[in-house]
């Protein structure tokens, strides 16, 4: 009697056992963040509206990453991020420009940053210095064509524009050796030059017509 007793009791104990099983372990934490400030040249300020760009080593495409733009004070997060090494770079969309960390213009220049899971990278970055440029227009004789536009082009930096004052004040421009390609207002013909964009500085050009 006493067998039967105990053997009923094992049963109803492993039965219960069954219908709760024991509490699963908390699962470990799935993947890192990548976080940071992006500010002006200086440092002074913060950059809004930059949008996040990330390049994975392992080779996931950008749009099954996370996404994010520059807030108000600058800052951005990205998470999560699967553990890996992830290039950051920023693109504003106004002018087209890219900036890749650190402080480089090309994806391929950008340094790899490590994420692992549960961790937060910092990766902070500022602007390029910039100048500016004034461009005026002129015949082969010297007389001034207010009506006409001009882009100035370097290392992954471009900068476009018209005007009807005859002056062109094209600004932003990371500093550098630029070819400024003008042309008069309803022509086709383009009137090439050269300048050096110096930071902080405004430079002035005149290009005759060709």
């Amino acid at each position: 009697m006493h067998r039967s007793r105990f053997v009923a009791f094992v049963v109803a104990v492993l039965a219960t056992l069954a219908v709760f099983p024991a509490p699963a372990r908390a699962a470990a934490a799935a993947g890192g963040v990548i976080e940071g400030t992006l500010t002006t040249a200086d440092g002074s300020a913060p950059v809004a509206g930059a949008r996040l760009q990330i390049k994975a080593y392992s080779g996931t495409p950008g749009y099954l990453l996370p996404q994010a733009v520059t807030d108000e004070s600058g800052h951005y997060r990205l998470e999560p991020l699967p553990a890996g090494r992830y290039r950051i770079g920023f693109y504003f969309p106004e002018t087209g420009d890219q900036l890749w960390a650190p402080h480089k213009t090309r994806e391929t220049a950008a340094t790899w940053y490590v994420v692992t899971d549960g961790g937060t990278t910092v990766v902070n970055d500022s602007l390029f210095p910039t100048g500016d440029l004034d461009v005026t227009f002129t015949t082969a004789d010297g007389s001034p064509i207010t009506a006409f536009c001009a882009d100035a082009s370097g290392d992954y930096f471009l900068r476009s524009g018209c005007t009807d004052t005859g002056v062109l004040n094209l600004t932003g421009l990371r500093s550098g050796r630029y070819v400024v390609m003008v042309w008069a207002e309803g022509e086709t013909a383009v009137s090439p030059a050269w300048a050096t964009i110096t930071t902080g500085a405004l430079t002035a050009i005149t290009v005759t017509k060709r």
